[in-house]
Parts: C-alpha cells; sequence; structure tokens
C-alpha cells in the first residue's frame, strides 16, 4: 500500500494583490504568485468562559456554555530577498515608489506616506483549500543581516481584517512569480557615513509603520478599519568585534549619522537601505571573560528638513510596481 498524503508546505503557494475597494472587501483582480519562506498570517478567534447563573441546568458544578470572543488576524511572513519580488512587499510597507529608468529601472521607496495599501493574500496548502487573508497591511519589516549559509531574507510582521475559508481560488489566474533574483546572506555591506563598518559581526534593522486596527460597534466581531495612528520608527542594532571608543564618542557627540546596508549584485541590479540620521546609543564595553570583546550598539533613527527618515533603492528590471 502506499504511503498516506499529507499536506506539505513545500507545496503550498501564495498570490497576493492590492485591494482598491472598502476595507474588508478581497481584491478581485491583479494577483501574482510570490516566492516565501514562511508564514503564520492567521485569523484566530478564542472561546470565553461564561459563568452565566440561574439556568437551572443538571448541576451546578459543570461550566456552563462557553461565549464567543473578538476575532484576531495577524503574524508574519518572511520572503527572500529578491530583487525583483521584494519591491511588492516594501510596498506594503511605504507605499509605491517613484520608479525612473527605461529598460534598467531604479525604484525608490520612502517612509513618510501618509496612507499605505491593503492587500488580498491567498495560501493554497492543500487540494482545494483556499485560504483568502483580507485587508492585510504591513505593521513592519524586519532585516537581520549576519555571515551565514543561504539567501537574505526580510520578514514582515502583519495585521489583517479577516480569513476567508474557499474550496476554489478567490485568485483567479496569478501571474507567475517574478523572476528570482535573491541576494546571498553574505550579501550585505554596512557603511556609516559613507565608510564601511570593517568590523561588523552582524547588524539588525526593523521599520514600524505605526499601522493599528480600530474596532467599531458595527455588528461585527472583526476589526473595522486600519489606520497609521502612531509615528513610524527606524530601529536597529549593531554588533561589532570592540576595536576602539568609536561607536562610543560619536553616541556621547549625540550627533546623527547617516547609514546605508548596500546589497548590490551588479549596477543594474541593487538594494540599499538608507537612512539619512540615524543616531547611535552609548553601549559600553562589556568584558565577559578573557576572549574577544564585543559591542552591541542600538541606534534610532528620524527624518531631516531634507529627507524621509527611511529610503530603499531597489534597482532592477522590473518596469513597475504600481
Amino acid at each position: 500500500m502506499a504511503t498516506s498524503p499529507i499536506a506539505l508546505g513545500q507545496l503550498a503557494r501564495l498570490a497576493m494583490a492590492t485591494e482598491s475597494g472598502s476595507y474588508g472587501t478581497p481584491a478581485a483582480t491583479g494577483y501574482r504568485y510570490h516566492y516565501f519562506y514562511s508564514s503564520s498570517l492567521r485569523e484566530t478567534k478564542p472561546i470565553e468562559n461564561d459563568p452565566v447563573i440561574g439556568a437551572g441546568l443538571q448541576n451546578f458544578r459543570d461550566a456552563t456554555a462557553p461565549a464567543p470572543a473578538q476575532s484576531e488576524h495577524n503574524g508574519q511572513i518572511a520572503v527572500p530577498v529578491c530583487l525583483n519580488g521584494i519591491g511588492d512587499w516594501l510596498a506594503l510597507v511605504l507605499g509605491p515608489p517613484t520608479t525612473t529608468g527605461a529598460a534598467d529601472f531604479t525604484h525608490v521607496f520612502s517612509s513618510g506616506a501618509v496612507t499605505l495599501p491593503t492587500n488580498t493574500i491567498e495560501f493554497n496548502p492543500a487540494t482545494n483549500d483556499f485560504r483568502q487573508h483580507v485587508g492585510v497591511a504591513a505593521r513592519s519589516l524586519k532585516f537581520d543581516f549576519q555571515g551565514g549559509n543561504g539567501y537574505q531574507r526580510a520578514e514582515f510582521d502583519m495585521l489583517g481584517w479577516g480569513e476567508n475559508l474557499l474550496t476554489a481560488t478567490g485568485a483567479g489566474s496569478p501571474l507567475a512569480p517574478r523572476a528570482y533574483d535573491p541576494v546571498k546572506a553574505t550579501g550585505a555591506a554596512v557603511f556609516l557615513d559613507g565608510t564601511q563598518i570593517g568590523v561588523l559581526l552582524s547588524a539588525s534593522l526593523t521599520y514600524e509603520t505605526g499601522l493599528i486596527q480600530d474596532r467599531y460597534i458595527d455588528g461585527s466581531d472583526r476589526f473595522g478599519a486600519a489606520i497609521l495612528a502612531e509615528q513610524a520608527n527606524l530601529t536597529g542594532e549593531l554588533r561589532v568585534r570592540y576595536t576602539s571608543p568609536t561607536f562610543d564618542a560619536a553616541a556621547i557627540a549625540e550627533s546623527d549619522h547617516a547609514l546605508e546596508i548596500r546589497m548590490i549584485k551588479s549596477a543594474k541590479n541593487s538594494l540599499t537601505l538608507s537612512a539619512p540620521a540615524a543616531r547611535l546609543s552609548r553601549a559600553g564595553v562589556p568584558i565577559n571573560g578573557p576572549g574577544g570583546i564585543e559591542q552591541t550598539i542600538p541606534f534610532r533613527c528620524a527624518q531631516t528638513g531634507a529627507a524621509a527618515m527611511f529610503t530603499a533603492t531597489l534597482k532592477n528590471q522590473v518596469p513597475s510596481y504600481s
């Protein structure tokens, strides 16, 4: 007899499209398949205890019937930093880019947008099983840079309106994934004021959009709106091999520094993450034994009078991410 079939993540597919209707209305067209590593995006709805009294039930010790709770819809999606596909994801956290070029294009995504798009994301984990996530917006984007195997990843933290269970796709016939052009895990270089940090062991960068969800008294247990109620933030850490008090001196001066993370495969294919005003926190020098000394230096970024707090410049041969 043959082995029993099971649902395998390897066979799952992700199709995504930008929504144009009212919040909670899935996109009707415009879907494209995308590569991804993992997803915990899901709608959950716990069951609450409801200790009602006076019902005259069988006994007075056993629990009474539970009550419904409010719906929650959130999770993280990890995707490869593919120099063609990452633009669709950057648009979720920064909005549509400004694009220039002809055969070779430069797409500039900048923080500070007043509104951000919501997307419909459909997963197909098994035959006749389509999980349609509606009203999905990005709460944050995180990069971790370190010398490792494989390819660089980006993680998006998502909030959504809800998840519909379908037996047939609602995405129509999605376009094929964009040509796969991933960046190696070791393919990033970090620059401070134009000079590469040569003693860098790892770096992390987190951009938070300021997204929250409102619940309205409207007869629904789902969220009523996704809004940008808080300021956006860009923070991170630099972990370096200690060689001198340079970083502490910069922190003591409370001066701003231009931070860039460059992932360059060629002059025409690259992704550069830029923050014009990164301020370092004083970190000190912990000594944990006879081995090498490291510093972990937190930083926080801000906008300036001339530039947005965070810019992602993507170069490739994709004409548009509208």
